[in-house]
Formats: structure tokens, sequence, C-alpha cells
């Protein structure tokens, strides 16, 4: 008999909802976890960016006060050790939070490397282990790109970040990905002067036309340059800094900054975990898995930042459930469904995006029509002085059926819960009318959405009654 009869390599997110499910599902579960528990979104994620971009937009909001009639009197000055005290403080506070529930669990918690060896057996710092299943939540490190020079600059990381004890005077961001952007809002609202750098243009992945959007809005910051389309060719040291070579298009410029914050993403962690003595081989640094999570070895399943693919909070947590319970029953399994995957990037204004992307749309070669209104031209938006945002929702033209939606404003990162609590009941364009939109919210904005898209739907679709 094995000493588990599941193991969970990895104390994150992922790896506790796994460790609970197969605990919950009746097997005899341990939790192998390296470093210190709480996982990459309370320790240095999620949670401390919030945080610090809680300070930032504070500091942003005081210093526009004019135009609602409030005159603040004297300067409003950023003390960076006392908003990453804050951020620390509230860090230990979730930690305490998370171990709680971690040490009242019903799994084993090991602490240590966990690690395949040949035979079927698991080692965690010398001690031998069998298990009837895995599941790897190892989580993930940051990415790197590799740029000449690399060496001469001080490069941060998202991680590293959390532990600076006094902001860079001037910084390059590689990368506008949601890492990116965040922290790079959060510097130059803050004082740094920011220059930021990516190859495509924002949100290329989600919505190019709240990308362009969001982009000018960050013209509209003091402090806030962008290279976008561009590429860092080269860096050299100067002594007291960096000079970066930034080609955009024909033109090359030269831009001195302190530091480089590398922001390109994260990658799995799947470095030194024994895969070959299972048979797994990450490819473009992933682990292939099926809707259940289940790798191309029966018994292992992975979750999380560890698959390489979503890397998104809420997902993880259900990968987790879902890999943990199968590893513990091994059938019936239950399935992944993504079609409601969420993503939000905390800058303000927020950018949120549920279901399908128009890119994805047009690409599945399903009709779709859209649907959208801007913020600054509706009510409630125009009373909080919102200069920047548009929402657009996407139907299916055939059914009316709400297929996704994407939203750059004030509020997405709430706003978006509606259009993912219409898609879970396969909400369609005609029942929006017919809800109560209170006046003057920000939420009624769907009411103009609707409205558009009775323009472009089938008048069979747009003349339909919502159900009484």
């Amino acid at each position: 008999m094995p000493d588990y009869d599941v193991i969970v390599l990895g104390g994150g997110s992922a790896g506790t909802s796994a460790a609970r499910a197969a605990a919950e599902a009746g097997a005899k579960t341990a939790m192998v976890n390296d470093g210190e528990l709480g996982g990459l979104c309370i320790l240095r994620g999620c949670m401390p960016t919030k945080a610090m971009l809680a300070s930032a937009h504070a500091l942003h909001e005081a210093e526009h006060l004019d135009p609602f009639g409030v005159h603040l009197e004297g300067r409003v000055v950023p003390q960076f050790d006392r908003i990453m005290e804050r951020k620390n403080s509230q860090v230990q506070r979730f930690k305490r939070a998370k171990v709680a529930n971690i040490e009242a669990a019903d799994y084993e918690l090991i602490k240590g490397r966990a690690r395949f060896t040949a035979g079927g057996t698991m080692q965690v710092d010398g001690r031998t282990l069998t298990t009837g299943r895995s599941v790897i939540a190892t989580g993930s490190i940051p990415s790197m790109l590799p740029i000449p020079g690399l060496d001469q600059a001080t490069v941060l990381t998202s991680d590293k970040v959390m532990g600076l004890r006094s902001a860079p005077k001037s910084i390059v961001v590689q990368g506008a990905g949601a890492v990116g952007l965040e922290l790079a809002q959060f510097f130059a609202r803050i004082g740094t002067q920011v220059l930021m750098v990516n190859r495509s243009p924002l949100l290329s992945h989600s919505d190019l036309e709240c990308g362009q959007e969001l982009r000018r809005a960050l013209e509209d910051e003091p402090r806030f340059d962008l290279a976008i389309p561009g590429k860092i060719e080269e860096i050299l040291g100067d002594g007291s800094g960096s000079i970066f070579k930034i080609r955009c298009g024909e033109n090359l410029r030269k831009h001195h900054a302190e530091a480089l914050l590398m922001a390109v993403g994260r990658e799995a962690a799947l470095g030194d975990l024994g895969l070959e003595h299972v048979g797994l081989q990450p490819e473009n640094g992933r682990l292939s898995h099926d809707a259940s999570m289940r790798t191309s070895k029966p018994d292992i399943f992975v979750a999380g930042d560890a698959t390489g693919c979503h890397q998104i909070l809420h997902l993880a947590n259900q990968e987790g459930r879902i890999a943990g319970y199968n590893a513990a029953v091994g059938g019936p399994e239950k399935k992944m469904d993504y079609r409601m995957k969420m993503s939000v990037i905390f800058t303000d204004p927020p950018f949120a995006q549920v279901g399908a992307t128009e890119a994805e749309a047009k690409e599945s070669g399903r009709a779709y029509a859209v649907g959208q209104a801007r913020f600054p031209e509706t009510g409630r938006a125009i009373t909080m002085e919102a200069k920047h945002g548009v929402w657009k929702v996407l139907v299916d033209r055939e059914s009316g059926e709400i297929i996704g939606s994407a939203i750059l404003g004030p509020r997405a990162d709430d706003l978006i819960h509606l259009i993912s609590l219409m898609m879970h009941y396969h909400g369609q364009a005609q029942d929006i009318p017919g809800l109560p939109w209170y006046h003057p919210t920000l939420s009624e904005v769907m009411l103009n959405i609707a409205g558009d898209l009775a323009r472009s739907l089938p008048q069979s679709i747009a003349a339909c009654e919502p159900p009484a």
C-alpha cells in the first residue's frame, strides 16, 4: 500500500485547493510545500500589488480634485516606505488566514522540495514517499527575455519589487501584460519616470479597441511614456543606470533609466521535479493535459500556474479542485469549463474581459454581433469625471446569447461579473431591457449596449420580448 493516496506538489492556491478536494473525497492526502507558505497570490502577486495600487490611486485622486470643486491646500507627497509597510502588513494578515486554513485542513503538510524518482517513488529532502496519484501545482517563476547587455542593467521582477526599500527615479518596463501595466502605473503615480516597451499594441491578445482606449488614458498620465510597438535591442551600462537602445519601427532611440522591470509573464516552475523519471516532458514550458487536468500519465495531474496556461487565480482554484478530486476518485471525472474564462488588469481605468474575445469569435467562424457604449458619454460616468472607457458585449448572431465582453472603464473589475452571471445562465441580448437597471449607475450602461445590439442583430431576435 502506498504511503498516501494523493500527494500534491505545491502549497499555493492550486495546491491547497487540490489537497482539500482530494481529502474531502476521502483520499489520504499530503501536500508538499517548499519555502514560505501562502502562495504567489498572497505573498508576491494579487494582494500585495493591489495594496500598492490602492496607495498610488489614492495619491492620484488627491492630486486631481479640482474638477470636483475641491481644492487641496499644499502638496500631496508619497511615502514609499509607508506604502510598502502597509503592503507588508496586509500580506501578513492574508498569510496568517491562509496558513490557519492549511493547518486546520484534513491533509498532511510536508515541508520540503518534492522530486519524482525512479521506481515510482518520490523524494522529499531525503525522505522516500509512495503515492497512488499526484498533482503537480508547483506554481511559476518570472520569465526573462534574452536582451543583449541585460547584465548591464539593474533588473527587477515582480517578485523583487515586493522587497524594494526605495523607488527608482526612472525605470523601463519591458512587457505590457497585467504585471507590467499595473506596476508601471504604480511607479509613475508615485513619482518614477516610466517608459513602457512592448512589441505588440496594448491588450492585443484581448481587445484592440480597449487597448487603444487604455493607451489614450496612459498617455494622459505624467511621467508615463510608451514605446509601443517597440523592442529593446541592447542595454549599455553607464555608471548611474543603463542606456536602453529601443527600436520603434524605423527609429532607434536611446533612453536612460536606473532600472529595468522585466514583466514578460511567468513560466511554469517545473525544473528539478524529476519529471523524466515519470515520462513527462514539458513542451514550450507547458505540461499537456486534458479537461480533467490529467497529464499524459494517467496517475499524474496538473493545476494552476504549473500548467503554463491561464495562470489566473480563480482558474487555478478550479483546476486544483478538479485535479484533486479526480486524483482521489479516479472517475467518473469532473472537467474544466473555460467558457467563461475571465481576466482583469487593475490599472486606472481597469480592464476586464470574460468569455470569447472578438478575435476568437472571428477566428472560430462564428456569426456574432458587437454592441458597445462609451463611458464618458453616459450619465453616472460623467458625474465621476470619467475621461476614458468603452464597454463591449459580444453575442451570437443567430440566438442573441451573450458569448463574451470586454470593459475598459471605471469599476470594470466589478462590472464584468454582470456579464459572467448572465453567461452562466446563457442570457441573451434580448434579456437586457427586461432587467431592472438602477439610475444613475455604471451598470445601466448595459441598456445603451442593448440598444446598439438591437441595431445590428437580425430583426427576428432584436424584436423578441424578454421572458416574463
